[in-house]
């Protein structure tokens, strides 16, 4: 990771913990002189930031930290930040939900509109989930199969929404138990029916769930 990236990084984790913003304007000079970094430098990560809703510049007024709400919530940065931070837990939570609500439905329209590319890919990360010896392999390969599926909706909206399901699943990977119930999803997708993928992902989900809550 370069410098840029880092001060990124570490700035991103500190306004999500609290610990810059608070009334106080982010003084690209004083962070230069925290990060061992010039101004210049600095000034480029608070316009990534920026870019992300979490601060603002204003002329003349300075930089500020935006509340939580302005952020990009499916910035993948954004969601990363979150997940580490004192509200982790919640933000998990509410990806999970978020996942809950798209893919059985995303999972009933790949099944309708067939996207020859799309089921290609699932099939791909599907087996290498299969092939995985170890849990990275699986979790890289299990969000593969999982915004291929969200992209196999067809819906241009929805397939958006592959950014968030990625996120979920690298921050909190699902065990590797399940390839059954991914088997069944795809299996459903590509015989074309409809309300058994729908059901399938739903009940991979709840599966998922289920596995967590019982976890210590």
């Amino acid at each position: 990771m370069n410098l840029h990236a880092r001060i990124v990084d570490e700035l991103g984790r500190l306004i999500v913990e609290g610990v810059l913003g608070d009334g106080q304007p982010l003084v690209p000079e004083e962070l230069g002189r925290r990060f061992s970094a010039s101004r210049t430098v600095v000034r480029e990560a608070l316009r990534v930031l920026e870019s992300k809703g979490m601060v603002t510049a204003r002329p003349r007024v300075g930089t500020w930290t935006q509340p939580p709400e302005a952020w990009d919530a499916i910035d993948p940065d954004v969601i990363a930040w979150r997940v580490g931070g004192p509200d982790g837990r919640e933000h998990l939570r509410e990806l999970f939900e978020l996942r809950l609500a798209i893919e059985p439905q995303a999972a009933r329209m790949a099944a309708r509109h067939r996207r020859p590319d799309e089921l290609a890919a699932m099939a791909a990360a599907y087996a290498l989930m299969a092939d995985a010896t170890d849990t990275a392999a699986f979790r890289a390969a299990d969000a593969r199969f999982h915004a291929a599926l969200v992209r196999a909706s067809g819906n241009a909206l929805i397939a958006q929404l592959q950014v968030p399901v990625v996120a979920a699943l690298r921050a909190q990977g699902e065990p590797a138990d399940t390839l059954v119930a991914h088997s069944r999803v795809l299996t459903l997708v590509l015989a074309k029916n409809a309300d058994g993928a729908e059901s399938a992902s739903r009940r991979l989900l709840e599966t998922v769930a289920a596995y967590r809550s019982s976890a210590p």
